[in-house]
């Protein structure tokens, strides 16, 4: 777990319930926000395992978390590297929906987020 360490822009995390165990966190963006009570954290998802266009193994670019839960999911950081490409459009989608309290973001352990996306998004046809 992270405990009180603070999140930077591309530290790479390993996290509790990776499957496969090569899945990593790495945080792309942190930011505060008047209107929260703790800093959001934009994450990148390596190595997730939903199936698409016959892939196993997917980028999830942007996933904005909230630093609590990030902190519980998080169990060691790796080190550091380049945020995956894909990550700056959709923070800044995320971030114009955000600012005009069009979006949110999640509220539950990465794991979670992980299979929420493995059942919705591995269920569509590939495509072509």
């Amino acid at each position: 777990m992270a405990g009180t360490e603070s999140f930077e822009t591309g530290q790479i995390w390993t996290f509790r319930g990776a499957s496969p165990a090569s899945s990593r966190v790495i945080i792309g963006a942190v930011d505060n926000f008047d209107r929260e009570n703790q800093p959001i954290i934009s994450i990148s998802i390596t190595n997730a395992p939903i199936p698409n266009a016959g892939k196993e193994l997917q980028t999830v670019a942007h996933l904005p978390v909230a630093a609590n839960v990030l902190r519980e999911s998080v169990i060691e950081l790796e080190g550091a590297g380049p945020v995956p490409e894909g990550f700056g459009g959709g923070y800044s989608r995320w971030r114009q929906a955000y600012d005009s309290k069009k979006a949110g973001y999640f509220t539950i352990p990465v794991k979670e987020i992980v299979d929420i996306l493995r059942t919705q998004l591995g269920q569509q046809p590939a495509a072509n």
